[in-house]
């Protein structure tokens, strides 16, 4: 869906909102004139794409319950693809995204569907030479991570028509199943929340006054919104934390 690049570094603050279908449609008129869709939402049939994460954890949930106990300086580790099975061939990137204190930093690479399907296999990336790949699997053995939750969910994403950097995300239809790989041969998603979306806003630099005008009169409220956490929670209900 990108022009793939060998790895890359994004650092940027991170606002989360939770509305209603009634906020949905009163937020995309608010901003209408401020936004427009981004590549990925432009090209889609449908107007929005398919995201899917595969997120490691050790056996403990270490990850998870540091992310529970509010540790502000924390990582997790995903696989994501934007298919849903290996026939699309999708474009996979192998994510570390760290969180400090209020600031993200999302560290990414490519890699193809061999390269996954050789992973899965044998916990090793043939590619010794990327740096996120090695520090991905140094992690994974240090502390023996495990694939533990599947995400997926629509996505429209939007980009300011001022060219200003600032990126929001509408997400709609987020469930979450136990899986130990992106494509499963079998499905039992779980939903996040049945009617409920999640708005996210992402920048580097302060926001518009206009952006934050449009939050203030809608009513909404910054909520925590981790995606890993809700899959583990969601897909997962009878373990004990």
């Amino acid at each position: 869906m990108t022009e793939q690049t060998p790895f890359s570094t994004l650092s940027r603050f991170e606002r989360k909102y939770r509305c209603n279908s009634a906020q949905y449609f009163a937020l995309k008129n608010a901003l209408y004139s401020f936004i427009q869709k981004d590549h990925y939402t432009l090209t889609s049939p449908r107007s929005s794409y398919l995201v899917r994460s595969l997120y490691y954890d050790t056996d403990d949930y270490k990850l998870f319950l540091e992310k529970m106990g509010g540790n502000s300086n924390r990582i997790k580790f995903r696989i994501r693809t934007y298919g849903n099975s290996h026939a699309e061939n999708p474009d996979i990137r192998v994510e570390l995204k760290a969180r400090r204190a209020n600031q993200s930093i999302k560290y990414s690479t490519f890699i193809d569907l061999e390269e996954y399907l050789y992973f899965i296999k044998t916990n090793h990336w043939e590619n010794k030479l990327d740096p996120i790949l090695h520090e991905f699997e140094r992690h994974l053995h240090l502390f023996n991570l495990r694939p533990k939750s599947l995400v997926e969910y629509n996505r429209e994403g939007y980009q300011t028509r001022d060219g200003n950097n600032i990126r929001l995300t509408f997400d709609h239809n987020i469930r979450s199943m136990h899986a130990d790989q992106l494509f499963p041969s079998r499905v039992n998603w779980q939903s996040h929340y049945e009617q409920g979306i999640v708005f996210e806003i992402k920048h580097q630099d302060e926001l518009p006054h206009c952006l934050n005008s449009v939050i203030k009169s809608h009513g909404l409220t910054l909520v925590a919104n981790s995606k890993f956490a809700l899959g583990i929670q969601v897909s997962q209900p009878d373990i004990s934390f």
